[in-house]
């Protein structure tokens, strides 16, 4: 295959699978009201990112199950199997009825369909970041910046066709079917997607492994019986950077419009605009790091600027400022984000990669950049002040990992 097309296969999959998780994130005042129990509109909201953090449960499976025959038997097959689950289980949440129709059973079709979702994106993204690392033999940070581009592209995808739909259909019929449509939107994408991946070849480095018969039988016993310290690393790293993220994507925009600081409309256009920032700075990020010829560097720039970042965003409460810092978090995952794809990537070697990167990732969005949405609510409602102190911790833990790692000498290159 050319170029081109590794880099639309790798990116057309990716937009899909992102784009499925942050239409969940961007409609989750409408899917509470919707989907669960008509009780006040906080207890609703934390329900709905409860939902939401579940959904990051199954990444880790997904990624060891995916890594696991992705090392086996190739990357193509695999990144077919992971597009199809979490594409039709995103489309199908368009189709649920509401909480009022089928009760309790309407929020465990929606958990159902969110694990299944999950599942899916836990072998997406390594795969598709491997189509480009180990196809490409030089300036491999800034090829990768395509795929991770696509997590900007999908959240201004989703926003934009949710701020569409609310400015142009009155309020009802978002809560009622408006809100439906971008789910089912995931059906005729997913197909796109399944056409352009048919299309691809299987990696370089993988067909090289496989003629020298270096294929383990079971690459998770191998990941994690010599290099757990690496995918310790790699999912600190990675859980740092997705909190920093989610709560610019998610968690920021959800509570600046339920304290009525922005109405839902001006909460799509700041995620809209950071998701296009994003989608600028991951190339910025990764020209930087072969300007610097240092990914650690960019990592720990990236981490300082969201630390400084956080509180200030929960505190100033004027609308065009608030827009303006949820806009700015685009900025500071979209510099590391090309940096840390890469560093995943030359963390393992190649009949272990798939496996190790996908660990080392989907670990730490599951358990840490996940759940952030959920935990920093639960102690927002204990104090207001408490609002940012996860992410502040999850950033500082991050910063240690990169100044002290034993790696970092390594991994600097």
């Amino acid at each position: 295959m050319n170029r081109k097309d590794l880099i639309l296969a790798s990116m057309m999959g990716t937009i899909i699978e992102w784009y499925d998780i942050f239409i969940f994130g961007t409609g989750a005042i409408y899917i509470s009201a919707e989907l669960f129990p008509p009780t006040n509109k906080t207890v609703a909201l934390l329900n709905t990112f409860l939902v939401f953090a579940l959904g990051f449960v199954t990444r880790p499976v997904g990624a060891i199950v995916f890594g696991h025959y992705g090392d086996r038997i190739g990357r193509k097959v695999m990144l077919l199997f992971t597009l199809l689950a979490s594409g039709i289980s995103s489309g199908l949440v368009g189709l649920l009825p509401t909480y009022d129709q089928l009760g309790l059973l309407t929020i465990i079709l929606l958990v159902v369909l969110r694990l299944i979702l999950g599942f899916g994106l836990g072998g997406e993204w390594g795969g598709a970041v491997l189509l480009l690392t180990e196809n490409f033999s030089s300036r491999k940070t800034f090829w990768v910046s395509f795929v991770q581009s696509t997590v900007g592209i999908a959240l201004v995808l989703g926003s934009s066709i949710f701020l569409i739909l609310s400015l142009l259909t009155p309020s009802q019929f978002m809560y009622s079917i408006g809100w439906r449509i971008p789910f089912l939107l995931s059906f005729l994408i997913t197909i796109v997607g399944i056409v352009i991946r048919l299309k691809i070849e299987e990696t370089k480095e993988f067909l090289k492994i496989k003629e020298r018969n270096e294929i383990y039988k079971l690459p998770v016993k191998e990941l994690f019986k010599f290099h757990t310290k690496e995918v310790i690393l790699g999912t600190l790293l990675s859980g740092a950077l997705g909190t920093i993220f989610y709560v610019g994507a998610i968690l920021l925009p959800a509570v600046m419009e339920g304290l009525g600081v922005i109405s839902p409309s001006q909460g799509f256009t700041a995620t809209l605009i950071m998701g296009a920032l994003d989608s600028i700075f991951v190339f910025i990020g990764g020209k930087l790091t072969e300007i610097v010829n240092n990914k650690i560097k960019i990592l720990i720039l990236s981490n300082i600027i969201g630390l400084i970042l956080l509180y200030p965003s929960f505190y100033i409460k004027d609308p065009l400022i608030v827009v303006t810092l949820i806009s700015s978090y685009g900025i500071v995952h979209g510099i590391g984000y090309s940096p840390l794809a890469s560093l995943l990537s030359d963390l393992f070697p190649t009949n272990i990669r798939y496996s190790g990167s996908s660990a080392g990732y989907q670990f730490g969005n599951s358990f840490i950049g996940g759940p952030a949405s959920y935990v920093s609510d639960f102690l927002g409602a204990i104090s207001y002040a408490l609002y940012p102190v996860f992410a502040v911790s999850i950033t500082l833990i991050s910063l240690i990992s990169l100044f002290t790692s034993k790696e970092k000498n390594t991994l600097e290159k």
